[in-house]
């Protein structure tokens, strides 16, 4: 079986002149599907499990994860952040090697400033 290339060839197609619009239609689009995947899901879990007459609804609710379930869950949901993001990664964006190229020069601008071992303390 052959896989599907992940990288389109090719520019991106737009559809609204404004800058990030279209990236941030295509990260909607995304997290929209997502969420109707998981819901659709979840609806034929709970109705699977009721039919068959165990609730399930009530035990997910009091459910707890344990610190390795906490982990891959955590990890599931970077992999899907990454995926919903992707649309805006610094190749797509227009002016983004600008962008990156003004963070490079502001950080060294900073570190000339302020030697490493005198480098203030920066807020997120």
């Amino acid at each position: 079986m052959s896989r599907i290339p992940m990288q389109s060839r090719g520019k991106r197609p737009r559809f609204f002149a404004e800058s990030g619009t279209d990236e941030t239609m295509s990260m909607l689009l995304e997290l929209m599907a997502e969420l109707w995947t998981v819901k659709e899901r979840l609806y034929a879990v709970e109705q699977a499990a009721g039919d068959a007459g165990l609730d399930l609804t009530s035990r997910i609710e009091a459910w707890q994860p344990s610190e390795k379930q906490a982990a891959e869950l955590d990890d599931a949901r970077q992999r899907m952040i990454a995926s919903v993001l992707r649309s805006i990664e610094a190749r797509h964006v227009r002016g983004a090697h600008l962008r990156e190229t003004l963070d490079e020069a502001s950080e060294e601008a900073v570190n000339a400033a302020f030697p490493p071992e005198e480098t203030p303390v920066r807020a997120a």
